[in-house]
């Protein structure tokens, strides 16, 4: 007998089975170019809360009804400065591992002082192209104007403020996340579609309500279509949590467990086989 079946009959002996080389768990190299950092999840406790804190009128001097454009700058700046503390320390989606060297901190301090410059510039850049959306379909053009302007500045802080932090600037990307519907979409992509549409669309949607003859005081520029990118964002992040953390972590904990029972049924299987070929060697020895 040879040296190979010999230790294959020893493996045999040993353990009811050849034992089998470990295989390495398959990466996706692919996901991992675009987006090499891991997913953080505060963001959707802090991004609730900054949009329920800007929902909230803190005295009757300032309200959606007397001093809108006041309200809207208030909204705006809680918004902000959400983005802008999470962007800056880095925990927006995405941590970065700081370097050890002071070189490397100055570096780091750079590169979050540029984020939060380049996701400032981007907003308001939104801000304009809404803005002139806006005036394309009815906003008033004489009259208004701070009113649109800061309506636009809050449609852009719920929908594209996210997708600018987290996609990577190129067309291709923003197209795969916003426009495409594969299903192999990263967290990030995911993160960034669902805030978008779900804050565009019921914005969209509300505004049916401004020319409607029903004389409400909610109905007056631009109440409904904030109000409606408010709720649909706070949507967006309940989609966003269930989605891209609650499932997943429900299907590996499920995995898991079925795994283990599976490995558990296998092993009690071959020691029970184990003992009944002892059995049957005893009986032919007798």
């Amino acid at each position: 007998m040879s040296s190979t079946s010999r230790s294959k009959r020893a493996a045999e002996d040993a353990g009811g089975r050849p034992e089998k080389k470990s295989v390495a768990p398959r990466t996706d190299h692919h996901a991992g170019e675009r987006y090499p950092l891991d997913a953080n999840g505060i963001e959707l406790i802090l991004g609730g809360l900054a949009n329920a804190v800007s929902l909230v009128t803190p005295r009757q001097g300032l309200n959606v009804y007397d001093t809108p454009v006041k309200y809207l700058a208030v909204t705006s700046g809680v918004l902000f400065g959400y983005y802008g503390i999470l962007t800056f320390a880095d925990i927006y989606c995405f941590k970065a591992p700081l370097r050890g060297s002071a070189a490397g901190r100055r570096l780091t301090v750079a590169r979050r002082v540029r984020k939060v410059a380049t996701m400032s510039a981007g907003t308001l850049a939104a801000a304009l192209v809404i803005a002139v959306v806006f005036v394309l379909f009815g906003a008033p053009v004489a009259t208004q104007q701070a009113e649109t302007l800061m309506a636009a500045i809050n449609v852009s802080l719920l929908a594209v403020t996210p997708a600018i932090l987290t996609l990577r600037p190129t067309a291709a990307a923003w197209r795969r996340a916003l426009l495409s519907v594969e299903p192999q979409k990263s967290v990030p992509e995911k993160w960034a579609s669902a805030l978008f549409w779900c804050s565009v669309a019921p914005a969209w949607a509300a505004a049916y309500f401004v020319p409607m003859d029903w004389g409400r005081p909610w109905q007056r520029w631009p109440i409904p279509i904030v109000g409606g990118a408010f709720l649909g964002n706070l949507v967006g992040l309940l989609y966003v949590a269930v989605r891209c953390f609650v499932i997943p972590v429900a299907r590996a904990d499920f995995l898991e467990s079925e795994g283990a029972r599976r490995r558990m049924a296998r092993e009690a299987g071959g020691s029970h086989s184990r003992d009944s070929a002892d059995l049957e060697a005893a009986k032919k020895e007798e």
